[in-house]
């Protein structure tokens, strides 16, 4: 269903933490909703990082699979981070 992964960067006391999605996953989590509005929503609200492209996926390697477009989520959208 996807990834969590955990960055300590050198100038943050809290380590980063980014939720990455598969699109198997995001068709599961998003069952009788329009998946392209509830992932523009997510994008709204800041909860979901878009792609350079403009796009709701960005492209991201992942461990075992490789280089996949997967939705990247903040901690914002589980409530446990202040808004940026």
């Amino acid at each position: 269903m996807g990834f969590r992964k955990v960055d300590k960067e050198d100038n943050v006391t809290e380590p980063v933490v980014t939720f990455c999605v598969l699109p198997s996953g995001w068709k599961e989590i998003c069952k009788g909703f329009y998946l392209r509005k509830v992932a523009r929503l997510c994008v709204d609200a800041g909860w979901l990082k878009p792609g350079e492209d403009g796009r709701t996926q960005n492209r991201i390697r992942l461990p075992e699979i490789g280089l996949k477009r997967v939705y990247q989520f903040n901690t914002q959208v589980l409530g446990s981070a202040e808004p940026e």
